[in-house]
Order: C-alpha cells, then sequence, then structure tokens
C-alpha cells in the first residue's frame, strides 16, 4: 500500500493515498459473522439504491448529505488493518526521523478521535434508534449512528493493528513530493497523484486538525517549525 506524504501550498503535510491503493481484494473480505453482515448490508445497500419510492429518494438524499461529515482519510485508515505492506513517500527535503514521528503522531490522533467517536456513536445509536422507531419511513438518524459506530469500530482495530501488530513500514524519500500541491484554475493536482478528482475531495473534505500533531520536541528543525507557523498565519 503506497501512502503520500504530500505538501499543501499552507500548512502542515497531509498523509494521502489513492484510490487504486484502497481497493481491496474479494479474497481478503472478512470471514465469519463480520463477513455475513458485510454481505447483508452490501445486499440492503443495493435494493435501497434501486428503490424509486418517495420516502427511499428521500433518505437517500439524507444519507448522503450526513456522509459530508466523513473525514475524507477513512478509507485509509480502514485499509491499514488488510495491508501486507506500508510504503510511506515522503518529501526528500523532510528527514524519514520527521516523517516517521508524523506517521505516528498521525496514526496515534486518529486512533483517539474514532475511539471517543466510537463510544458516542455507539451510545447514540440505541436511543435514535428508540426514540425515532415510532416516526413513519426509515429511521435514518438512528440507522447512521448504528453505521459509523461500526466503523469506527473498524477504524480503531485497523489502527490497533497499523500500530502495534503489523509489520513496520518503510519510508522512502521522494524529490518529486517536495513540490506542493498546485492548483491549475480551482482543480488541485500533483505529479505524484493519479486520480486528481480523489485529491480534491480530499482536501476540500480534510480538516487540518486531523493531520499529524505539531512535534513538541526540542531537537525540531527550527525552518521547518517557522514554515508550520507562517501556514498558520
Amino acid at each position: 500500500m503506497k501512502i503520500l506524504y504530500l505538501k499543501p501550498e499552507h500548512g502542515r503535510p497531509f498523509f494521502y493515498a489513492d484510490p487504486s491503493e484502497l481497493a481491496v481484494d474479494e479474497s481478503a473480505r472478512p470471514t465469519g459473522l463480520r463477513g455475513w453482515a458485510e454481505r447483508k448490508w452490501d445486499e440492503m445497500e443495493a435494493r435501497w439504491k434501486e428503490s424509486e419510492g418517495t420516502a427511499a429518494r428521500w433518505s437517500r438524499r439524507a444519507w448522503d448529505w450526513l456522509h459530508t461529515w466523513k473525514r475524507p482519510d477513512e478509507a485509509l485508515l480502514g485499509r491499514l488493518g488488510s495491508a501486507d505492506a506500508i510504503a510511506v513517500h515522503h518529501p526528500a527535503s523532510i528527514p524519514e526521523r520527521r516523517a516517521r514521528a508524523a506517521w505516528k503522531r498521525y496514526l496515534a490522533g486518529r486512533a483517539r478521535s474514532h475511539l471517543l467517536w466510537l463510544i458516542v456513536d455507539g451510545l447514540l445509536a440505541p436511543v435514535t434508534g428508540l426514540l425515532l422507531w415510532l416516526i413513519p419511513g426509515p429511521n435514518v438518524v438512528g440507522f447512521w449512528f448504528t453505521y459509523r459506530a461500526f466503523n469506527h469500530l473498524t477504524i480503531v482495530r485497523s489502527l490497533h493493528r497499523a500500530r502495534w501488530n503489523s509489520p513496520p513500514p518503510t519510508f522512502q524519500a521522494d524529490p518529486a513530493l517536495d513540490a506542493p500541491v498546485a492548483r491549475d484554475g480551482d482543480a488541485p493536482g500533483h505529479p505524484a497523484v493519479e486520480d486528481a478528482g480523489s485529491l480534491r475531495e480530499h482536501l476540500e473534505r480534510r480538516r487540518p486538525e486531523d493531520d499529524a500533531a505539531e512535534p513538541h520536541d526540542e531537537h525540531d528543525d527550527p525552518a521547518e517549525s517557522d514554515v508550520r507557523r507562517a501556514g498558520r498565519a
């Protein structure tokens, strides 16, 4: 699995993977109860998307709107748990030790965030399910919290494996990544990125607080710290 450590025009670098790197081999899908639940979900979702009923159309619009709250890196985080190997490509101007430190901070921060939201959504799922059960039509809100709790659980488990049990990632310096993500008109792009549309969506939904937190190491490179402060200004 190839992950890019990209520099934006302003702010801290961020981790990104093209959709082709996130595709899951059917043979690698989970088995047992989890595999059965995922297959049932896929079947139910397919029937729901094909339905032309008024309630189905309304609920699809609500469902799509709720998905705008998802973080753009969730597919990357969920894929880490099943990746056989992880290669992080970082700008040649960033030393490997700093790229490794940023990667570790990124995984730790995202693990804490998803664990918190796993607890919150896990508590809200049965409450909203019971309170909204009597309202006519699909209980989109109640089902959303259940769906999100399952998502967070999957990512928390994936991050645990990536941080403690998986083979260590390799880090490769790439001079091409020293160039920032450029904008051609309103469309961002980078020569190292295969899917410009996916990158655009990632940047539109990205929140800087989800990136690797700034280090508090007295040995940090002062020049890079100045770049970070300028990016926040």
